[in-house]
């Protein structure tokens, strides 16, 4: 009796190729989608492909084939190869992310000096807020923070600036769905966190009161792109014998001041409240 064939566990295993996929099979993917994708205006034949790649032809078909199961081209009526919308997505996506990151450093390096206390820059990885910048504070007692590193939406600052001005679906995913607590003070119902996401679109800030971490308090306001939805997210946090609620009302100007000019400067023109 023949033996059963492998599971098939992606779409490039389910396109024919290996499983273990070789390099030389990934190198040449990858000179297929660029000739692709950088090549003029319009879509490419197959034997033009074949010409400007110098690939055999059973290669060159089998691995475009590959790439439009995978998203990352199309063929259209005409078997002529373009890039997809999803390579669109990515590069706007590079070039939110890079001109909030170049952006937002200044900053969060003067909120760190001004208030002695860590600022971060998160976006949204749904249904998580992922780190991707900080400035630690210069005070030996501090919040200690780690770029990479990745929190619930519902109980953080910069995760509730974030979801406040997300989509309503994204909106109904996260309230309608577990929300873990983490510490006495993290929100755990549907009514409570639209209650509060409600809050702080109003208010155009949020505060994380010892939601997701004993002892520290944070601030956050969210980034907002020309569409008026959050790319980004600008905080301050600190211990909360220092980060006392007092001060991080009177924080929450500052750091909301800061998040709007970053907004202005990625196209934004009215801000929240």
């Amino acid at each position: 009796m023949p033996a059963k064939p492998k599971a098939k566990k992606d779409l490039i295993a389910k396109s024919g190729v290996d499983e273990v996929i070789p390099s030389r099979a990934v190198n040449r993917s990858l000179q297929l989608l660029t000739v692709v994708a950088l090549h003029g205006k319009e879509p490419l034949k197959l034997a033009e492909i074949i010409r400007l790649s110098s690939l055999p032809k059973s290669t060159v078909h089998r691995l475009l084939g590959v790439l439009c199961e995978a998203g990352f081209l199309r063929v259209d009526s005409e078997a002529r190869y373009g890039p997809s919308p999803l390579l669109l997505a990515m590069g706007m996506n590079f070039l939110r992310q890079a001109d909030v990151r170049s952006l937002a450093l200044p900053a969060m390096q003067g909120l760190t000096a001004s208030t002695q206390e860590t600022s971060h820059l998160g976006v949204l990885q749904f249904p998580w807020v992922v780190y991707v910048d900080k400035v630690e504070s210069p005070l030996p007692v501090r919040m200690h923070s780690q770029v990479g590193a990745m929190n619930p939406l519902h109980c953080t600052g910069l995760g509730k600036a974030l979801l406040a001005f997300s989509s309503a679906d994204r909106i109904e995913r996260i309230a309608t769905g577990p929300l873990p607590r983490a510490t006495k003070n993290t929100i755990t119902t549907e009514k409570a966190l639209r209650i509060e996401l409600s809050k702080i679109r109003e208010q155009g800030f949020a505060i994380d009161d010892v939601e997701n971490e004993l002892g520290i308090r944070c601030v956050g306001a969210p980034i907002l792109g020309h569409e008026g939805t959050a790319i980004a997210a600008i905080s301050i946090a600190g211990p909360d014998t220092r980060m006392t609620p007092e001060r991080t009302l009177e924080l929450a100007t500052e750091v909301k001041s800061v998040a709007r000019k970053i907004s202005r400067q990625l196209g934004f023109t009215s801000h929240p409240h």
